[in-house]
């Protein structure tokens, strides 16, 4: 199935479900009366930020998972096709915001050719793989529209 590209209309209909979410935030928080009016703004936003940063790790963790689940039980060798077993190891992943969120990563490992590989990153598509690989501490720093950084492990072949 090709990505489709999101529409304005979509990206609206997504912060209209999020800005709902900030109502519960603020009744589950401070109850139905809301903040007392000891509560400084720093203090909102900073209840604000914990449920951006804990929606944005929750969206992504399901998100992936999800992919992974579409890569089935075995996915084949990127050098010699054998079908390997796939095994997932979770992992850190730090995005553009600085955000972090657990990855579910699918690995597998061919005994023909002793090296893992990382069916997310590889593939016919490797342009289009949705996770890139990890690179320095300045390129994680600097992101960059669109960009997902790993935490320092590197999705390269690894030779045994």
């Amino acid at each position: 199935m090709a990505a489709r590209k999101l529409t304005s209309e979509d990206l609206k209909q997504i912060e209209e479900l999020a800005k709902g979410w900030g109502k519960i935030v603020v009744r589950q928080h401070w109850g139905e009366q809301g903040p007392g009016l000891d509560v400084t703004l720093d203090q909102m936003e900073e209840v604000a930020m914990a449920a951006v940063r804990s929606l944005l790790a929750g969206t992504l963790e399901v998100a992936t998972l999800r992919q992974a689940i579409q890569l089935g039980e075995e996915q084949p060798c990127p050098d010699c096709g054998r079908m390997c077993p796939l095994q997932r190891e979770q992992r850190p992943i730090v995005v553009r915001t600085g955000s972090t969120f657990e990855h579910d990563e699918p690995k597998a490992h061919c005994p023909a050719c002793r090296r893992d590989f990382f069916p997310s990153a590889s593939g016919a598509e490797t342009e289009h793989a949705r996770l890139q690989p990890g690179g320095s501490e300045q390129d994680r720093a600097s992101g960059g529209p669109g960009k997902v950084a790993s935490t320092g492990r590197q999705n390269s072949r690894r030779r045994r």
